[in-house]
């Protein structure tokens, strides 16, 4: 099945749907906002984008009369992950933008908000709103703004009962042919999970569950690998209240786990080879970062243990404190993503957990899987590009060829 393929049987599944409160349905408005898009002289990626810009609503379920929203369905960040998976930055940002691009809209042009139609009234105040001043600073700093803005422009248009447009078989050499070109994109930047990949902690976690859960009446009490390797604190602390009962509130619980997880971890060991990894890495010139379900402090920590510390930006260390949801959603690559200013197709992840690899393809990145100390190894690497023991197991020219993109990655395994 192609990308074509798979987008239009999701279409042809769901598209039938009402488009909420809107005079079209969900195909018939992509359909028109790609038409608009094409009649404008858009480039072919942003009239693809137009046309599946809501395909998030697709992807998700909703209620489908918006009198019955209590809060933004977020349906751009959905499409544009989905979307991510497939196509390159020029098809995904303008889709996960083309939201706020309304809130700039609203912002920025006096007449724009008396165009909305009353459904997209209701929607922009459950989406935040006219933009302030700094929310329009940082949107005009986004590389796809102005595309998003044609988009945006496109999606308004798209509204027409019974307006005669092209059908989705006219894209489909365009989707294609973008579908190829976003496979095909080289590796920039490197991000990192952190515990057992770039250091050896797993086991201080699996000690540390039931450690904490014996001081609250529950000794020996340990969960599946699943629901800890990868995982936040605070998503380990849900799921023991869930499955004891215990009533300890979770931000106690996610702090007692944590406390007791940084007092046991009292040397930085790390995955043979991983500092001279990141150091080889960077001096092939690709950009690099730690993403992990641990606190940004815990990054900096063992990132200054590894003696790495200025191999990684900052604002490139992304932490559990800097999402919304953990893995195995995956906010955590697509804000590193945008940190070091490369596409999620132009990423490679680095990871050693289940939920940290369904956050990677969920991103729409490629994944290196890290075998040292992870388990279920077979089922794993159906999740991931490549596979490889440790760092000493690489080839010496791999971060070299990987910068160059004459390494191919696919079904590889280095013991």
């Amino acid at each position: 099945m192609t990308v074509g393929d798979e987008i239009f049987a999701l279409y042809a599944r769901r598209g039938a749907q009402s488009y909420f409160g809107e005079a079209v349905d969900m195909s018939a408005h992509g359909l028109q906002a790609a038409h608009f898009a094409a009649a404008a002289g858009a480039p072919e990626a942003l009239v693809v984008a137009a046309l599946l810009h809501d395909i998030g609503h697709l992807t998700e379920d909703v209620p489908a009369d918006i009198r019955d929203w209590t809060q933004d369905a977020r349906h751009e960040v959905s499409g544009a992950r989905y979307l991510a998976r497939h196509f390159g930055p020029e098809v995904a940002e303008p889709v996960r933008l083309h939201v706020p691009a309304k809130r700039y809209l609203c912002a920025t042009d006096p007449e724009y908000s008396g165009k909305l139609s009353a459904a997209s009234v209701i929607t922009l105040k459950l989406q935040g709103g006219p933009m302030s001043a700094s929310e329009v600073a940082a949107f005009e700093a986004e590389p796809h703004w102005r595309a998003a803005v044609q988009v945006r422009k496109c999606d308004d248009l798209g509204k027409v009962a019974g307006l005669a447009v092209p059908a989705f078989a006219h894209y489909r050499a365009a989707i294609e042919r973008l579908a190829r070109a976003g496979a095909a994109a080289p590796v920039r930047a490197l991000l990192f999970d952190l515990d057992g990949t770039l250091i050896n902690t797993e086991m201080h976690t699996d000690a540390t569950v039931p450690a904490v859960m014996a001081r609250y009446g529950h000794p020996g009490y340990t969960l599946p690998h699943t629901e800890t390797h990868g995982r936040t604190w605070t998503h380990v602390a849900g799921t023991l209240r869930a499955r004891t009962g215990i009533t300890v509130p979770v931000a106690e619980l996610a702090a007692a786990l944590l406390e007791h997880w940084n007092a046991s971890v009292t040397e930085v060991q790390p995955i043979p080879g991983a500092p001279q990894a990141l150091r080889a890495a960077r001096a092939a010139g690709l950009k690099l970062a730690v993403v992990s379900s641990s606190p940004r402090s815990v990054i900096d920590r063992f990132v200054a243990g590894l003696g790495v510390a200025d191999c990684i930006a900052p604002d490139a260390r992304i932490g559990a404190d800097a999402v919304r949801v953990g893995k195995p959603d995956p906010e955590c690559f697509l804000i590193a993503a945008r940190a070091l200013g490369v596409a999620p197709a132009e990423a490679l992840v680095f990871e050693d957990s289940v939920a940290g690899l369904h956050a990677a393809r969920a991103a729409g990145m490629r994944a290196m899987f890290v075998t040292s100390c992870a388990l279920d190894v077979p089922r794993n690497q159906a999740l991931a590009t490549a596979s490889f023991t440790d760092y000493t197991s690489l080839p010496r020219d791999f971060w070299t060829q990987l910068a160059a993109g004459t390494l191919e990655l696919a079904g590889r395994s280095w013991p």
